[in-house]
């Protein structure tokens, strides 16, 4: 397999996705209904745009995040629990006004798997808080696209 993908890159061919203009739309509505969720505060709105509770929602550690972690847990693997209920009860709580804005989003699919990345602002009370780059993982259940996992990078 990896002679395989070496070979691949050295003819300098774009990998191939099966997709179609309805679900690309679909998965930017995703989107969209996620960002409303965040304005509108609404957590339990959020999570059902996943596609159970357990998936991977969490921000990439830094490695001096992992090496203090590990002082508690040799095992620490660098990402931690799901952080969705924790966000999911700030939308819930925070007095502030909140909002996730997306820029360079790029969308690829293939059937039922989809890639999301973009970059994102953070905003609280209307000042960037923090930006990054954020990564989704979406799949086409039942006829409806759900979220497999979040993963971002976060700088103030």
């Amino acid at each position: 397999m990896c002679g395989w993908a070496s070979q691949a890159s050295a003819q300098g061919s774009e990998p191939k996705f099966n997709s179609n203009a309805d679900d690309l739309t679909k998965i930017r509505g995703v989107l969209e209904e996620f960002r409303q969720d965040i304005i509108r505060k609404d957590g339990y709105a959020l999570t059902k745009l996943v596609l159970n509770p357990n998936v991977l929602f969490h921000h990439t550690n830094t490695q001096e995040e992992i090496d203090s972690a590990r002082k508690y847990n040799a095992q620490f693997d660098g990402i931690g629990p799901s952080q969705l209920d924790g966000f999911a009860k700030l939308l819930a709580t925070s007095k502030d006004k909140l909002e996730e804005k997306f820029q360079n989003i790029e969308i690829r699919q293939d059937g039922p798997l989809g890639l999301v990345t973009f970059n994102y602002d953070f905003v609280i009370n209307d000042k960037v808080h923090h930006s990054g780059l954020e990564v989704w993982q979406v799949c086409k259940i039942d006829g409806q696209w759900k979220i497999l996992s979040v993963a971002w990078t976060i700088y103030p």
